[in-house]
């Protein structure tokens, strides 16, 4: 039987939640009110050297303003500096020296950059040079964070890494081979449907509920999106407590998933199956961020327009996982954020980087000042 992937294959999680931690409930008023970024456009770069940017997938920033990018429609990688001037292509899609196949997230870690790619690592330095690969043990898991160079967060993305409905959380070390369960869980698919011998898997950020990671210098934080509730580990893996919303999710009709999927090029059948299979309603989050000494949430929802997901909404957070402030993107006229299902949408330092759409359809990246709450 053929498989054909659309975006990723999806698996809805259930975790299994212990019973022996505090958790803070919070209402669904943050205790400080609504947060403004108050963004303040710095500069905008429209091209990387000679190339026009196509699907800028991932966004990555250093400590010295570097940008690391991955255009998912242009194949490649390219390095802005702090101006947002165009310094060199890196890691183009291949299988050669430096080249990568399969390219997954992006991490930057002490001074290397770090890109998944598949059962891989591709390592290379700040300044884009290739420098090794160092390949993925058996478990195959894909990366959410890396702790250092040597150390990662993985967990399953799809139901092949989940066999028979059960899958672990694992803090794995490149170095010396070791991994670690840092919490496991049960699973079932959904968003799958089959016509003929050929069996279609999708993914609906804002509809699909997933695995999401975060961290803060001493905490990880994961959930499960269908539910607003985090959990908190410390790096060995050890549950520390949780924090959750008390949100309802926001329902949405099969009318609507199937107005959502109506541009597709599934088969009838298929197509049914996959939208009978999805939830009726909205995920609660999409990523987990550490800024500024604040845990940040970003919410996602679903643009019928476009046919995507979008980042409108982040709920800022305690490190103890009070809720203090929501606040929403919101950019100057003519400039729309561009969604990824990673992120190229990010904050670092007291700047905002993200790719944009113009009223021309044109793409750019654009950097703002913003506030951050706690500077």
């Amino acid at each position: 039987m053929q498989r054909k992937k659309i975006i990723i294959t999806l698996v809805f999680f259930s975790l299994l939640t212990p019973s022996f931690f505090a958790e803070v409930r919070n209402r669904d008023e943050p205790e400080k009110g609504v947060w403004d970024f108050n963004p303040v456009k710095i500069w905008q770069a429209d091209k990387a050297g000679e190339d026009v940017f196509g699907l800028p997938f991932t966004i990555r920033v250093s400590e010295d303003a570097r940008l690391y990018i991955y255009d998912i429609k242009n194949s490649i990688n390219y390095i802005l500096d702090s101006e947002g001037k165009f310094k060199r292509r890196f890691a183009k899609g291949g299988q050669g020296p430096g080249e990568v196949i399969g390219q997954g997230r992006t991490f930057l870690v002490d001074d290397k950059v770090i890109i998944s790619g598949m059962n891989s690592f591709h390592y290379f330095s700040k300044e884009g040079d290739f420098l090794r690969i160092v390949r993925q043990n058996a478990s195959g898991l894909p990366p959410h964070l890396f702790l250092n160079e040597d150390e990662f967060i993985a967990a399953p993305l799809t139901g092949f890494h989940a066999p028979r409905g059960k899958g672990k959380i694992l803090l794995q070390n490149l170095k010396v081979g070791s991994e670690k369960v840092v919490a496991d869980f049960s699973s079932f698919r959904g968003g799958v449907g089959q016509s003929g011998e050929h069996v279609f898997d999708m993914v609906v950020v804002g509809l699909s509920p997933l695995l999401t990671i975060g961290k803060s210098p001493e905490k990880i934080y994961w959930g499960m999106s269908d539910s607003y509730l985090i959990h908190m580990t410390n790096r060995g893996g050890e549950q520390i407590d949780s924090f959750s919303v008390r949100r309802k999710p926001t329902r949405i009709s099969k009318k609507t998933k199937r107005m959502y999927f109506k541009r597709s090029d599934l088969p009838a059948d298929a197509l049914n199956q996959i939208v009978d299979s999805f939830p009726n309603t909205l995920t609660h989050f999409h990523r987990i961020e550490w800024h500024n000494g604040l845990v940040y949430v970003f919410v996602p929802e679903l643009d019928l327009e476009v046919n995507r997901g979008r980042i409108r909404q982040i709920d800022i957070f305690s490190p103890e996982g009070e809720y203090l402030y929501r606040a929403e993107i919101q950019l100057e006229k003519g400039l729309k954020p561009l969604f990824s299902p990673l992120d190229n949408l990010v904050f670092q330092g007291k700047f905002m980087y993200t790719a944009c759409e113009k009223e021309d359809d044109t793409v750019v990246i654009v950097k703002h000042h913003v506030d951050l709450p706690g500077q």
